[in-house]
């Protein structure tokens, strides 16, 4: 998994040096169609692996985009068995400058919990912030920084997890 991630990594900065002076601002494109994966090895704990999907409507010349997440969760411990979940919900995301071919960004999102983890967790926030570098005239590739609660349930205790995500969007539509 760190190989594909390494890999993954180098591909996305080198895309990022080839092609800046083609990229095209937010406000040109109406949804965004994000997805990203972090991997965590946990010392004396064990790994978890989140792989996310996004899709928002872009609003306010880029500035604002509002859609939905669907997020797959593991958590393989060490010592027992592991768990999943889907999560799904809501997300806001606000960007600080659309018209740039660089731009930092603060989303948030909150999600209703469902399989293994259903039983132990009823909902998922999540905050994060990073950045988009346009890649041509309809991707870009993210990272970002994030928070991430599982909301506990029946005497099973919060669970809060910070890491860093790298990932693509892809832009569709025109405006």
């Amino acid at each position: 998994m760190s190989n594909y991630v390494r890999h993954l990594a180098f591909i996305s900065v080198l895309a990022c040096v080839v092609s800046p002076a083609l990229a095209t601002p937010l406000d040109s494109r109406l949804n965004e169609w994000a997805f990203d994966i972090s991997w965590v090895d946990v010392d004396d704990f064990g790994e978890t692996t989140n792989i996310d999907g996004e899709w928002q409507w872009i609003l306010a010349k880029g500035r604002h985009e509002v859609g939905a997440l669907l997020s797959y969760f593991e958590v393989d411990p060490d010592d027992g068995d592991s768990s999943d979940a889907l999560i799904f919900g809501p997300v806001y995301s606000w960007n600080w400058f659309p018209d740039k071919p660089v731009t930092g960004y603060l989303t948030a999102s909150y999600g209703i919990v469902s399989g293994d983890l259903g039983d132990r967790a009823d909902g998922a926030w999540h905050g994060g912030v990073g950045a988009k570098l346009f890649v041509g005239d309809s991707a870009a590739v993210r990272f970002e920084y994030f928070l991430e609660k599982l909301m506990g349930e029946g005497g099973f205790d919060d669970q809060d997890s910070v890491g860093i995500s790298i990932g693509i969007s892809l832009f569709t539509g025109r405006q």
